[in-house]
């Protein structure tokens, strides 16, 4: 089979006169590829051939799927899933949680350049790409694009890093431009402040002197890089962040940097006919609960889940709410509970009251999207930024999912279901985020297109990119000021010694005849 899939990636590569793509995606995370997803499509339907690694073959519908290869490594990505999982549902200590993911995804990375379809790709010496395209935050990858000379464009589906933003030349700044790891923003403490810059600091570090490190012995020894991967990250012409920056925080960024978000975005789509029967006859309307792809209300402790079918029994609304096992639960009949729903046709259903969400990126993306409300639920940390950014403009409520209260709960809902205000402030935060010239997908396709026409798009750096700390914050000047000044206060401090020890003669010495001193 895999051989089979080879062969066609040639036969693609050679007989179209579109581009030839390559996308290298890593990611377990099943919402990372829906990105990628439509990201893939858009430029199949433009008329582009690509060759796509992917854990997750066969699991999306392409509209041209004869453009589209897809190079499974799924094998090679299973047996590390159930890894992957507990690392990114584990709220504990965030510098040990970074290292393991660090760690784990080199090893996915791994594995999946040395499954048979990619060492077949790989050591092809004809094979030709005019552009080459990874996911941001698997820098092994990088090492394709100087495998293959060709232009580079890297995808985060999050928020994006740090060290991302700073190889475009974009200002980072740890209070003022958060990243998807941060916890605090906005209206914070000194104590936080110092949190974040820490928080900043340690992650600089463990990228630059541990996980950079470790990607560019592997990607040296798998795809036989030549030169540090820093230099490649460095050589990026492009990077899309799948996110709107209304959504996920503002920041200055230079045109090398494209925000490209709702490419998951799929309005129009219909409801299975008997689910949207059942949420037709829904009169008071209905509210939909659902903790994302990883996290699962199964999950959640005995007492929360009590709390939350108690909840649910006494709103006068029908309740969807994705959980798999009804058995560990008491369910309450204005309750429908499956493991999953179609999130996107269920949020655009006109009786859809409100949000109940853990707040991930994406979930918050359809809920402003199709303008519903949100009661959020972050059960980790670093979900808060973007619900906070979301519900500062009265689009939602926030509750502690560990420190739950029935009436509480209860009135939050209410609250955010029956008032009006939270609707229409949902209805503006969209117009605002996504009243532009070009939509995030627009975007996507023309700035790829524009990499592809023009070998590149270095012109777009900014200065910033690729210049040491020293020269950037222009420490030479700053050293050769402090070192003018220092000479400044020693000339002036022994001037004044001088001064000072004349005007002490002066003093210390009583006249004689001739108008003569003699010293006391």
């Amino acid at each position: 089979m895999w051989l089979k899939s080879v062969f066609m990636v040639f036969v693609l590569i050679y007989h179209v006169e579109s581009a030839s793509i390559l996308a290298l995606f890593s990611s377990l995370s099943f919402t990372d590829h829906i990105v990628y997803r439509g990201y893939i499509s858009l430029l199949a339907q433009n008329g582009h051939s690509i060759v796509v690694m992917t854990p997750y073959p066969g699991h999306f519908q392409f509209p041209e799927v004869e453009k589209i290869i897809e190079l499974n490594v799924g094998p090679e990505s299973a047996s590390l899933w159930e890894e992957y999982k507990i690392l990114m549902t584990n709220t504990d200590d965030y510098y040990p949680r970074l290292k393991a993911l660090n760690e784990l995804s080199i090893k996915v990375a791994i594995a999946q350049l040395m499954s048979k379809q990619m060492t077949s790709l790989f050591m092809n010496p004809n094979v030709k790409f005019d552009l080459v395209i990874t996911e941001a935050d698997m820098p092994i990858l990088y090492a394709a694009a100087d495998k293959y000379k060709a232009p580079h464009i890297t995808i985060t589906a999050g928020s994006g890093k740090l060290h991302q933003y700073e190889a475009k030349g974009n200002p980072i700044h740890p209070i003022l431009y958060p990243d998807v790891n941060t916890i605090y923003h906005r209206d914070i403490s000194s104590w936080q402040k110092l949190v974040e810059v820490n928080r900043q600091y340690h992650s600089k570090n463990e990228y630059f002197y541990n996980f950079l490190p470790l990607c560019d012995i592997a990607a040296k020894k798998i795809l036989g890089l030549k030169r540090s991967l820093l230099d490649v990250e460095y050589d990026i012409d492009l990077l899309f962040v799948a996110g709107n920056p209304v959504l996920i925080g503002n920041r200055p960024t230079s045109p090398a940097t494209v925000y490209t978000d709702r490419l998951h975005i799929k309005p129009g789509l219909l409801l299975p006919p008997d689910l949207n029967a059942v949420l037709d006859s829904a009169k008071n309307g209905v509210i939909y609960f659902s903790l994302g792809t990883l996290h699962e209300s199964e999950q959640l402790e005995p007492k929360i889940l009590e709390v939350l079918a108690d909840t649910f029994r006494e709103l006068p609304f029908l309740v969807l709410w994705k959980l798999g096992n009804t058995t560990i639960i008491n369910k309450p009949d204005n309750v429908i509970a499956q493991m999953w729903f179609p999130q996107q046709e269920v949020l655009a259903h006109p009786n859809m009251k409100a949000f109940i969400t853990h707040g991930g990126l994406r979930s918050l993306e359809e809920a402003v999207f199709y303008e519903v409300p949100i009661v959020s639920f972050p059960i980790v940390k670093s979900s808060k930024v973007f619900i906070n950014e979301v519900t500062r403009h009265g689009t939602g409520e926030t509750v502690d999912p560990y420190y739950l209260e029935k009436e509480a709960l209860k009135s939050t809902i209410m609250a955010v279901a029956q008032n009006d205000m939270y609707k229409k402030a949902m209805a503006k935060l969209k117009s605002a985020a996504y009243d532009s010239f070009l939509s995030g997908p627009e975007a996507a396709v023309m700035w790829t297109e524009y990499v592809i026409r023009n070998g590149g798009a270095r012109m777009l750096r900014a200065p910033a990119a690729e210049i040491s700390f020293f020269k950037y914050y222009m420490l030479d000047i700053v050293s050769l000021l402090l070192i003018i000044i220092c000479i400044g206060i020693y000339l002036a401090y022994k001037s004044l010694c001088y001064v000072m020890r004349l005007l002490r003669l002066r003093i210390l010495r009583k006249p004689i005849a001739g108008g003569k001193y003699k010293a006391l």
